[in-house]
């Protein structure tokens, strides 16, 4: 028969792991940054030692950390070690190109990211977008250069100049 064990409570290094990254997120997502005052000596201290530092949390950065995030998740009812140890390396290679002096590098590796990430989320955001857009404004496509018009509804039967290319043509919105 197994002794049952709490969530948030293990033992073993790699359970000792999961429960500081598991306190220190509920802290960070209860309290925040921003109760810092802003012009307390803690504050000014942290800004004069970044500078001259990366410290973008640019979209590999939040690529790695929401990764990192879900494996922990997982591993909480999964019970794989192996996948707190590759969330603590996510986190810690977030954090040194966060910290890095680098920034040319940095700013680099993260448009190489970005020419494979944003291909593959452009057509949810694009989505989202048009789900958010859809009850004050109807799209349209120029049928000659195909660029996306967005006309406000409620306008009966319009005139639409597409202003890529001057094409005219009538739609009813």
């Amino acid at each position: 028969m197994h002794k049952y064990t709490p969530l948030f409570w293990s033992t073993g290094t790699f359970n000792l792991v999961k429960n500081v990254l598991c306190y220190l997120i509920l802290t960070i997502l209860v309290t925040g940054v921003h109760d810092l005052k802003p012009n307390s000596k803690f504050l000014q201290r942290l800004q004069l030692w970044m500078r001259g530092r990366y410290g973008q949390n640019d979209t590999l950065n939040r690529f790695l950390n929401y990764l990192a995030l879900l494996l922990l998740i997982i591993s909480f009812f999964v019970r794989f070690n192996w996948l707190v140890l590759i969330a603590v390396i996510l986190i810690a290679i977030s954090y040194w190109r966060l910290f890095s002096k680098q920034i040319y590098r940095q700013v680099a590796i993260n448009r190489g990211f970005q020419r494979i990430w944003l291909p593959l989320t452009r057509p949810f955001s694009r989505l989202k977008y048009s789900i958010t857009q859809h009850w004050q404004y109807r799209f349209f496509h120029c049928s000659q250069c195909h660029q996306r018009i967005r006309i406000p509804r409620h306008h009966g039967r319009v005139r639409i100049t597409c202003p890529k290319c001057g094409h005219q043509f009538e739609a009813k919105v």
